[in-house]
């Protein structure tokens, strides 16, 4: 199975708890939302630096492709202060 690869995808962070796939997450989990790819591992690349994290919740306030991370996966990333980031993902 082949999956499309999303570039210049906007993300985001949101403060988790009990989200849409049914499982309480906390901050330091890497996860992203997206509804029907619960559980499913993708790769997340912003700025030269890669992650792997898991669909935990859905974003229903996300742009098409957009993710929102939890703070934990963000501060991988970059500091929370920056708000938002543009990077490329993939199944």
């Amino acid at each position: 199975k082949v999956w499309k690869r999303f570039d210049n995808a906007r993300f985001t962070y949101y403060a988790v708890g009990l989200g849409a796939c049914g499982q309480t997450n906390v901050a330091s989990d890497f996860q992203y939302g997206g509804g029907q790819y619960c559980f499913q591992m993708i790769t997340i690349t912003v700025n030269g630096k890669t992650a792997q994290a898991q669909i935990m919740d859905e974003c229903p306030g996300c742009p098409d492709e957009g993710l929102d991370f939890s703070q934990g996966l963000f501060t991988f990333f970059s500091d929370l202060s920056a708000g938002v980031l543009y990077g490329t993902w993939n199944f």
